[in-house]
């Protein structure tokens, strides 16, 4: 373990992109080996002293940053695994929590293979997206972080450690599940609070029979330190294409998307299936038309399709969009199309651009952002749009939305220059948040909830919610010295005073 204490040399563990100012910690301990992790958490246990995990801080809900006691960092355990195939549509790699998203797609694409998960963010470590169940542009089709991760080692408080495999342990139907460590068994009894069946990545996941490798993935680092993952990767797409579709109505571009899910969902031969469907609205396209001039000046709304291609049906597919697009009264003469995977990046990099302008905006003003991470049920969309749209208009401040549209799940981003504004942004993030839950929907579907979201999370679980939270991170976390702040308030650990 590498102990370091200099204040100018640890700066760099308490900043990511949440814009949260003011961490701190009195230490950083850089794990090099798991038994380091393992021999560190119970001396901290008995020590009373908080920790907080860190992987690449990339994360926008201030998760990874520690607010005094020490930093944990899991940058040096970040070994990739050799690639097992199990047969000719699945095979797996065993990565350690430090390894970059980037360094595992390179390598597994390198041998035919991919794994899914397509974070905006590839410079972000398994760990943290296994902590905040990460997706990404491509959940549209492949899903989410949590649909790939088949194990997870585990390493808690009181130095125990395990390996979970999926499959292996179930909660009964009242919520309860017993599994096994190396140094004895352990029993968790899960929150009651209630959930929505869409995407999701707000609480401690309690579904009915959960898995309990499901149990870990999406918990910020507030039960134990995973410090390796098993991951299911799938073969790898012969080539892609896709476009952008500029829109002088949302309206128009709402409908598009429609068509396109019914379409996708009747499946048949040569199907259209993209991988992703993103949406931008007219003040995020705004955002980067220095860096993309030619976006039409008209443009009320965007959408971006990737349609991956396994067999040689290029041709095929290619015709089916462009019928589709004509019925939809789309001149295709104005849409910006990418007929293979070299320019198909360049508009990744379009679609990226646009939260890096936001993040340059947020460090410039230093003060946090304010940006949603709601997800509603089919047919509900256009409705929180809307009522996002009446309160931007009566706020008066700079915002934008953009995202996941495929799967209903959008962030819109309301950027305050001074506290003032910071303040009237969380009432009105507030008010959005109720909005998404009153229509089935989630506060958060890809970032977490961190230390920023709380009064959000509130409007799904309640205070009692909160309340099982806390008992059920301490039957795991006895001293609760884990992610302190992290998911629901410190307060609800009130009961045991920590240092730091």
């Amino acid at each position: 373990m590498i102990i370091k204490k200099d204040s100018d040399v640890i700066q760099n563990y308490f900043e990511d992109n949440s814009g949260v100012a003011g961490a701190y910690a009195d230490f950083a301990a850089v794990a090099e080996n798991e038994e380091d992790v393992a021999s560190f958490l119970p001396d901290m246990a008995a020590k009373k002293i908080p920790v907080t995990a860190a992987g690449a801080l990339t994360g926008n809900t201030a998760s990874g940053l520690a607010f005094g006691g020490a930093v944990l960092s899991l940058e040096k355990l970040n070994k990739i695994g050799g690639i097992k195939k199990i047969d000719e549509k699945t095979a797996e790699i065993t990565v350690q929590a430090g390894a970059r998203i980037q360094d595992i797609k390179d390598k597994v694409c390198g041998e035919g293979w991919m794994y899914p998960p397509d974070p905006t963010e590839k410079n972000a470590t398994i760990g943290g997206n296994i902590a905040t169940n990460a997706s990404g542009g491509r959940g549209f089709k492949f899903g989410v972080t949590r649909d790939y991760v088949k194990a997870v080692k585990i390493i808690f408080t009181d130095g125990s450690q395990c390996r979970i495999k999926r499959g292996e342990y179930f909660a009964d139907d009242k919520g309860e599940i017993v599994f096994n460590t190396d140094k004895g068994v352990k029993h968790i009894i899960l929150p009651k609070y209630n959930l929505p069946k869409i995407k999701n990545a707000a609480g401690y996941y309690n579904y009915h029979n959960a898995d309990l490798t499901d149990i870990f993935i999406g918990s910020d680092g507030t039960l134990g330190i995973t410090v390796e993952a098993v991951l299911k990767l799938i073969p790898h797409f012969k080539e892609a294409f896709g476009g952008i579709i500029f829109f002088d109505d949302r309206a128009r571009a709402y409908e598009f998307v429609k068509k396109v899910k019914e379409t996708a969902s009747r499946g048949g031969k040569d199907p259209i299936s993209p991988m992703s469907l993103e949406y931008f609205d007219k003040n995020a396209l705004l955002l980067i038309r220095r860096d993309y001039p030619s976006i039409a000046e008209n443009a009320e709304a965007g959408i971006m399709f990737e349609q991956d291609i396994y067999e040689n049906n290029s041709d095929i597919l290619t015709e089916k969009w462009i019928n589709m697009m004509e019925e939809s009264g789309i001149d295709t003469e104005n849409v910006w199309f990418a007929s293979n995977l070299k320019e198909l990046e360049a508009f990744r990099s379009f679609r990226h651009r646009i939260p890096e302008r936001v993040n340059e905006r947020v460090k410039k003003n230093k003060i946090p952002k304010v940006g949603t991470d709601f997800a509603v049920p089919e047919g509900k969309l256009a409705e929180i749009v809307d009522f996002c749209d009446k309160e931007f208009e009566k706020a008066g401040l700079f915002n934008l939305t953009f995202g996941h549209i495929g799967e209903n799940h959008l962030h819109a981003n309301i950027i305050a220059s001074n506290e003032e504004e910071y303040k009237k942004t969380r009432e009105m993030y507030a008010r959005i948040a109720q909005k998404a839950v009153d229509l089935g929907g989630t506060v958060s579907a890809e970032h977490g909830i961190g230390k920023i979201k709380h009064v959000f999370l509130e409007k799904m679980v309640g205070e009692e919610g909160f309340k099982e939270m806390a008992k059920f991170k301490k039957s795991l976390d006895a001293t609760a010295i884990l992610g302190r702040g992290n998911i629901f308030p410190e307060k609800y650990l009130e009961d045991e005073k920590l240092k730091g």
